[in-house]
C-alpha cells in the first residue's frame, strides 16, 4: 500500500475552498428561484435534473479514471468546471439559467468526486480509512460554515444583494484549484483480472449496499427544501446562511468523530445507525411548526452528515479493491444521483399537494426502508478484502 497522508490535507484544503464558495451560494438559491418566480415544483425539478443527469456521468468518469489510473488531472478538470459556472448565477433571470449552472456544477462533481475518493482510500491504510474520510468531510463542513458566514456579511453590506454574494463565490473556488497541485498522484496497483471479486457490480456486499443506498435517497431530497421548511415557519431570509453554518458546524465536528468510530466498531453498524436516525430527523422536521424547533433540528441533522459522508466510502474502500475503487464509487454515485430526481420531485410534488408535513414523513419512509433493507448486510460477508 503506498501511503502519503499529505494527501488527505491537501485534498481536505481542496474541499474546504471548494465548499466555502459553493455554501456561500448554495443556501440562498431557494429563496433565489421564488423570487424569479419559480414554485416548489420547479426547484424539486431543478434540483433533481441536476443532480440525476449529471450522475450518470459518474460511473463513466470513475471507469476512466480507473482505465488511464490517473486522478489529479480529473480532479481538477471537475473543481474547475464548477468554478467556472458560478459568475452565471450573478447573471441568471430565468430558472433555466439555475438549472444551468447547477447541472455544470454537478458534471464538475461527477468529474472529480471518484477519482478524489479513490486517492483518498489509496493514500492511507485500511485501518484509518474511515478517519481520512472523516477528516476530509470535516474540511469540507469548516468550508460550509464559513460559506453561509462570508454570505451572511456581505449581505449585510451590499444591502442584502444576493447577487454579489453569487459573484464573489468565485474567488474561493478559484483558490481551491491551487491545492490540487501539491497533492500526489498515487496510480492504482495492476491487479490480474482473475474473478468477479474484482468487478464491483458482482460483489454481492456492493450490490446490497447500493440496493439500500438508492432506496434510502429516494427520501434523501434536495437539502433546498431544509430551508424551504425554515422559511414556511418564519426564518427570515438573512439569516438562511446562520442556520445553515449551525448545519455545517455539527458536521465537521461529527464527522472525523464517526470516521474514526467505524475504524473501531466497523462501518455497517455506523451505516444502520444513519438510516434511522435520518428518519427520524425528517419525521421530526415535518411534524414540527416552531422555529426553534427547526434550528435544533438542523444541528441534528449535521450529525446525521457526520454518521454517513465519509463512512460511507470507507466501506466502499474496504470491500473493492484498489484498481476498482474509482468504478465503484462512480458506480455509487451515479446510483444516488439517479435517485435524487424522483426523491427531489416526490418531495416538492407532495409539499405543493398536501403540504410540508406528508412531504418530509413520506421522506422519512423511504428512509426507513432504506435501513431494513441494510440490516441484511449482517447475514452476508463481504466477498473478497479490499488490497491494502
Amino acid at each position: 500500500m503506498k501511503n502519503n497522508s499529505k494527501n488527505i490535507l491537501y485534498l481536505g484544503l481542496v474541499s474546504l475552498f471548494t465548499d466555502l464558495s459553493s455554501q456561500m451560494i448554495y443556501p440562498l438559491i431557494p429563496e433565489f428561484l421564488v423570487n424569479i418566480g419559480a414554485n416548489k415544483s420547479v426547484i424539486g425539478i431543478i434540483e433533481g435534473i441536476a443532480e440525476s443527469t449529471a450522475s450518470l456521468f459518474r460511473t463513466i468518469f470513475g471507469k476512466w479514471s480507473d482505465s488511464v489510473r490517473r486522478r489529479k488531472i480529473f480532479i481538477f478538470c471537475g473543481y474547475g468546471l464548477s468554478a467556472l459556472s458560478r459568475p452565471f448565477l450573478f447573471l441568471a433571470q430565468h430558472w433555466m439559467v439555475v438549472l444551468g449552472v447547477r447541472f455544470s456544477d454537478r458534471i464538475g462533481k461527477a468529474m472529480r468526486t471518484p477519482a478524489r475518493d479513490a486517492l483518498i482510500s489509496s493514500s492511507v491504510s485500511s485501518g484509518k480509512r474511515g478517519r481520512a474520510f472523516g477528516f476530509h468531510r470535516a474540511m469540507d463542513k469548516i468550508g460550509a460554515v464559513g460559506g453561509p458566514l462570508l454570505a451572511l456579511l456581505i449581505l449585510q453590506q451590499s444591502n442584502h444583494n444576493v447577487r454579489l454574494v453569487f459573484l464573489l463565490s468565485v474567488i474561493p473556488a478559484i483558490l481551491a484549484l491551487l491545492f490540487i497541485f501539491f497533492a500526489k498522484e498515487i496510480s492504482s496497483v495492476s491487479i490480474p483480472e482473475t474473478g468477479q471479486q474484482q468487478i464491483p457490480i458482482k460483489n454481492r456486499s456492493f450490490i446490497l449496499f447500493l440496493i439500500a443506498i438508492t432506496v434510502f435517497t429516494l427520501g434523501n431530497s434536495s437539502n433546498a427544501f431544509l430551508i424551504l421548511k425554515a422559511r414556511e415557519v418564519g426564518l427570515e431570509v438573512y439569516l438562511i446562511p446562520l442556520i445553515w453554518m449551525v448545519y455545517n458546524i455539527f458536521g465537521s465536528i461529527s464527522s472525523p468523530i464517526f470516521g474514526s468510530l467505524s475504524d473501531r466498531v466497523g462501518r455497517k453498524a455506523i451505516i444502520l445507525i444513519s438510516f434511522l436516525y435520518y428518519s427520524l430527523i425528517y419525521s421530526l422536521f415535518g411534524l414540527t411548526e416552531r422555529l426553534l424547533i427547526v434550528w435544533i433540528l438542523f444541528a441534528a441533522y449535521g450529525i446525521y452528515y457526520g454518521l454517513s459522508e465519509g463512512v460511507f466510502r470507507a466501506y466502499i474502500a474496504d470491500i473493492i479493491t484498489e484498481n476498482r475503487r474509482a468504478t465503484a464509487y462512480g458506480i455509487f454515485n451515479t446510483a444516488i444521483g439517479l435517485a435524487l430526481l424522483p426523491a427531489s420531485l416526490i418531495m416538492g410534488t407532495i409539499w405543493d399537494l398536501y403540504g410540508s408535513q406528508w412531504a418530509f414523513l413520506t421522506s422519512a419512509f423511504f428512509s426507513f426502508l432504506g435501513f431494513l433493507i441494510m440490516l441484511t448486510m449482517y447475514f452476508f460477508k463481504n466477498t473478497t478484502p479490499a488490497t491494502k
